[in-house]
């Protein structure tokens, strides 16, 4: 049982380590309070600046012997990723609005553009022909799951009868919040082993600036060790977890204006036979988290007993380097993240088809909690709405771009979103495809046409069936039981009349294949299965 369990803690300690390791430590180096750093960074309301995520695939290229020149060259293409946001305006948690570009490989590089608000985000993509459009509120993104408004009432309504908080009310909340839970969670952050800090001058938005420049490095073993230590403090300070719990349920307790509106009971108030105590519940719960961290730091001990070799690999394999610049105010102003993995030794579950992993982040800030104002998200009349886009056949996706732009060449040559297919296994029960005794193959009319982004209607003048496929801008006319049929006005007779099955109208799979340009075939998984397939690219 206990290398069953062992593996989930693998994945435990990595993304604590990862999300954990950039808080610097809190204990003061050279007068620097890392304590309110690290709350004042989650207290930034607003402020302008620029960020960018680059991600570095080392590929190892014998992994991919067998694979064609075009699947080579579009790993190497994703391989290099490069994200890069400027003019990045955070007027506060709903309004941000930037300017932007997808770097792909050494050259490849697409510009985009985002204006977002409480209820609207509007992206312009180089080379779309219009902007894309999400609506955000409650019923717009419920729309995206494909489900409306369960109550029925319109979201101008919904908002209007429910208690809402203000933004300044929301941001004395979420401080407070903070300090409370920082207190016991940021208090508790033990420091790197290596770790530096000095005085240093840095431009931000082309200004001069006297900053605290703080450098850790970390290898695999390192971070392993701090975080034990940091799962080791948070069990040690049962003090400082009940304060942090009595102190949340205190803010919850003094503001219900919170549980109108999130439109729930506020548990403070109830009262009656029924009714929770109090004192139980918040005894319960730092209970119940003691009990979580208790079990952490027991799994993090047993790993280090049962998997010392993972730990050592760790530690050859992981390193991570970080530089955080903090000015006079304790904001952090400048960020650079770099992270690197190369493994060392064959992994359990195979090889990786790269032989390591860079991931460089990096971000400066400048107007920090200052008067920031995003652009306005305007959704002009032919924008297309995302989640038009997200039903969308890959062929229809490409008539959304000019196809002499750089993103229409990516999603059409490289990344070939305009690929259909559908597979049959032999072993499928609803709507299988059927060999007949004559060995010709029959599929099902309706699914195939639909799957391919057509339309199947019944004229019931004529008693005919009618096939629409967009992509190919082909109609084609069959009635039941007849092996005639009419392609785009031309008669032609197919191998086998159209037949229902089971009430499933089913039709010569070559004939319609090749009036809608699709290939076909059979492939022998085994003796027990074999597949058919209906491949085109329109």
């Amino acid at each position: 049982m206990r290398k069953i369990f062992a593996k989930p803690s693998k994945l435990i300690v990595l993304l604590l380590a990862f999300t954990l390791v950039f808080a610097a430590g809190c204990q003061a180096i050279s007068n620097l309070d890392f304590n309110t750093v690290l709350k004042n960074s989650l207290k930034v309301t607003s402020s302008e600046g620029k960020q960018s995520v680059e991600l570095q695939l080392l590929l190892d290229e014998a992994a991919y012997e067998g694979s064609s020149r075009e699947e080579l060259a579009l790993m190497k293409l994703v391989s290099h990723l490069k994200l890069q946001l400027d003019n990045v305006k955070a007027q506060d948690n709903s309004h941000v609005s930037f300017d932007g570009s997808l770097i792909l490989g050494d050259a490849t590089s697409i510009k985009f553009s985002l204006k977002m608000s409480d209820k609207l985000a509007v992206m312009e993509l180089e080379g779309a022909k219009q902007p894309f459009v999400l609506d955000l509120t409650s019923n717009g993104l419920l729309g995206l799951t494909g489900m409306s408004d369960l109550t029925g009432s319109t979201g101008e309504a919904s908002a209007a009868d429910a208690t809402k908080l203000d933004q300044a009310a929301l941001t004395e909340l979420g401080h407070q919040m903070i300090d409370t839970v920082g207190t016991y969670v940021i208090q508790n952050l033990p420091n790197p082993e290596r770790i530096d800090v000095k005085p240093v001058t840095e431009s931000i938005y082309g200004t001069s600036t006297s900053l605290m420049q703080v450098h850790i490095d970390m290898t695999g073993a390192e971070i392993w060790t701090w975080v034990k230590k940091y799962v080791d403090a948070l069990v040690a300070d049962r003090a400082g977890l009940d304060k942090m719990v009595a102190g949340v349920f205190e803010i919850l307790k003094t503001n219900p204006d919170v549980w109108a509106a999130a439109g729930t009971i506020n548990p403070f108030e109830e009262s009656g036979i029924d009714a929770p105590d109090q004192a139980q519940v918040l005894k319960e719960t730092t209970d119940g988290i003691a009990l979580l961290l208790t079990e952490l730091q027991g799994e993090l001990n047993q790993l280090a007993e049962d998997d010392k070799e993972m730990i050592d690999g760790l530690s050859k394999a992981l390193t991570i380097k970080a530089d955080v610049y903090v000015d006079s105010k304790l904001d952090i102003r400048k960020q650079a993240y770099e992270l690197t993995y190369v493994p060392v030794a064959e992994l359990e579950y195979g090889v990786l088809p790269f032989k390591g992993i860079t991931l460089k982040v990096e971000s400066e800030s400048w107007n920090v909690n200052g008067t920031v104002k995003a652009e306005v998200p305007v959704a002009s009349e032919n924008a297309v709405p995302i989640d038009k886009l997200f039903n969308m056949q890959g062929y229809q996706v490409l008539k959304q771009f000019n196809e002499n732009s750089t993103l229409y060449d990516l999603l059409k040559n490289k990344l070939h979103i305009n690929k259909q297919n559908i597979t049959w296994y032999s072993y499928q029960y609803y709507n299988p495809a059927i060999v007949t005794a004559g060995n010709i193959t029959i599929i099902p009319l309706r699914d195939t046409v639909e799957q391919l982004g057509g339309k199947l209607t019944y004229d019931k003048n004529t008693k005919s069936l009618k096939v629409f496929d967009e992509a190919t801008n082909t109609t084609i006319l069959l009635k039941n039981g007849s092996d005639a049929a009419v392609v785009n006005g031309k008669n032609v007779k197919w191998s086998f009349p159209v037949t229902v099955i089971d009430g499933v109208t089913y039709v010569p799979a070559r004939n319609l294949a090749s009036a809608l340009k699709a290939k076909i075939g059979w492939s022998v998984i085994s003796d027990e299965m074999r597949i058919f397939t209906l491949d085109r690219e329109v």
